[in-house]
């Protein structure tokens, strides 16, 4: 039987979705068109955006690097958010 694929790393600590809080790097877009979004860092796997269930995992040295780096590189202030789970807005037909 193949092993399934896992889209998520699981955390543990959550037992119920309202109890989720990801953590993520933003900021505004390098090139000056004021939007606003997540960050990404290189990794092996190539660019990935930044968002963890855990804060020592979104803040681990090597990624504050990157965004240091990027944040003298562009000039634009980058911060590390935490988000709290607020609503459910869709979910799947599928699952249970």
């Amino acid at each position: 039987m193949k092993q399934p694929l896992y889209l998520t790393m699981p955390n543990p600590e959550i037992k119920h979705i309202q109890d989720l809080e990801l953590y993520a790097w933003v900021g505004e877009d390098e090139l000056g068109s004021g939007e606003v979004g997540l960050k990404q860092a290189l990794c092996p796997a190539g660019l990935i955006p930044l968002v963890a269930t855990r804060r020592e995992k979104a803040s681990q040295e090597y990624l504050r690097q990157q965004m240091e780096a990027q944040a003298r590189l562009y000039g634009k202030r980058i911060r590390l958010a935490r988000f709290t789970f607020a609503e459910v807005v869709l979910e799947t037909e599928a699952g249970s």
